[in-house]
C-alpha cells in the first residue's frame, strides 16, 4: 500500500495521463463509464425491490449501496473516465502538469459522454422489459425517485453532491493506494455504499435515473390515457411533482447543482486538500 504522499503523486500522475489520452479513447471510455454507473443503478433497483416497505428502510439503503458499488468497480478496473473522479485532474492542474483550460475541457468531454452512456443504457433497459418486472414496481419507483430529484431545493442538492463526491473520490484515492485487487475492491465497496445508503447525489447516476424516470412517466401516461391524476395515483406522486419532471428541470433543477457539488466535493475537499497536506513529504522525496 502506498503512503499518503505517494498516493497523492500517483493520483496526480494518473489524472494527467487520462486527460492527455487521445480524444476517441476519452469518448469511448467516458461512454463506458456512464454505462457502468447506469448498470450499477440497475443492480441497486433490482436488489432492493420491496425491501423498504416489507423489511427495513435502513437495510434497503445498505443493500442498495453495496450493489451499486459494482458500477464504480467496473469503471476503475476497466479504466473508464468518470466525471466525478475526473475532477481530481484539478490536482494535476494545480501542480502545473495540466493547464486549467485543459482540465476543464477534459471534465466537459467526460461529462457529456458519461451522459451519452447513461441515456443509452436507460433506453436499452426499457426495451429489455426488465424494469416492468415485479408488476412494474421498479419502473414506477423511477418516476417518484426522479420527481424527488428535480423538486429538491438547489442548496440541498448542491450539498448532497459535495458529500457524494467526497466518498467517490476517497474511494478512487484509496483504491489508487492499494496494490492488490482485494484492497481496491473493499476501498470502493464501503465508500460507495456509504454515499448511496445516505441518499447523496451523483450527477452521472442521476443521468440514468432521471432519464429512466422520464421514460417511465411517458410509458405510464400513455397507459392511463394521458390522465395526470391517474398517473399520480399509480406512481404515488403529486400532479405538480409529475409536471415538474421534464427535460428542462432535469438539467436546471438537478444536474447543475449536483454537478457543481460534485466538483467542490471531489476537487477541493479531497483532491487539493490531500495534495496540499502531503506537499511537504512529496518535496522531501
Amino acid at each position: 500500500m502506498l503512503n499518503p504522499a505517494d498516493t497523492a503523486k500517483a493520483v496526480s500522475g494518473s489524472m494527467e495521463h487520462k486527460a492527455h489520452m487521445p480524444l476517441l479513447t476519452i469518448i469511448f471510455m467516458s461512454i463506458m463509464a456512464g454505462a457502468a454507473i447506469a448498470m450499477g443503478d440497475i443492480f441497486w433497483a433490482h436488489s432492493t425491490v420491496g425491501m423498504a416497505e416489507n423489511q427495513s428502510i435502513g437495510m434497503a439503503n445498505f443493500i442498495g449501496g453495496l450493489t451499486f458499488s459494482c458500477g464504480l468497480m467496473m469503471v476503475v478496473f476497466y479504466g473508464g473516465h468518470l466525471f466525478t473522479s475526473s475532477v481530481l485532474s484539478g490536482v494535476s492542474a494545480y501542480e502545473g502538469k495540466l493547464t486549467p483550460t485543459k482540465a476543464v475541457c477534459y471534465w466537459a468531454l467526460v461529462w457529456i459522454f458519461n451522459f451519452v452512456g447513461g441515456v443509452l443504457i436507460a433506453y436499452m433497459y426499457y426495451y429489455s422489459g426488465l424494469p416492468l418486472k415485479f408488476d412494474g414496481y421498479i419502473f414506477q419507483h423511477f418516476v417518484s425517485a426522479s420527481v424527488g430529484k428535480v423538486t429538491a431545493p438547489f442548496h440541498e442538492l448542491f450539498i448532497r453532491g459535495i458529500f457524494c463526491n467526497v466518498f467517490v473520490c476517497m474511494a478512487v484515492w484509496t483504491a489508487t493506494s492499494e496494490s492488490n485487487l482485494t484492497g481496491k475492491f473493499f476501498a470502493i465497496l464501503w465508500m460507495i455504499a456509504a454515499f448511496v445508503a445516505c441518499s447523496m447525489e451523483h450527477c452521472v447516476a442521476n443521468m440514468f435515473i432521471i432519464t429512466s424516470g422520464l421514460i417511465a412517466k411517458a410509458h405510464y401516461l400513455a397507459e392511463v390515457g394521458g390522465d395526470m391524476n391517474a398517473l399520480a395515483h399509480l406512481v404515488h406522486s403529486s400532479v405538480d411533482g409529475l409536471n415538474s419532471l421534464n427535460v428542462g428541470s432535469f438539467f436546471v433543477k438537478n444536474l447543475i447543482p449536483v454537478t457543481l457539488g460534485n466538483i467542490v466535493g471531489g476537487l477541493f475537499f479531497v483532491g487539493l486538500v490531500g495534495f496540499m497536506a502531503n506537499k511537504f513529504e512529496m518535496k522531501k522525496d
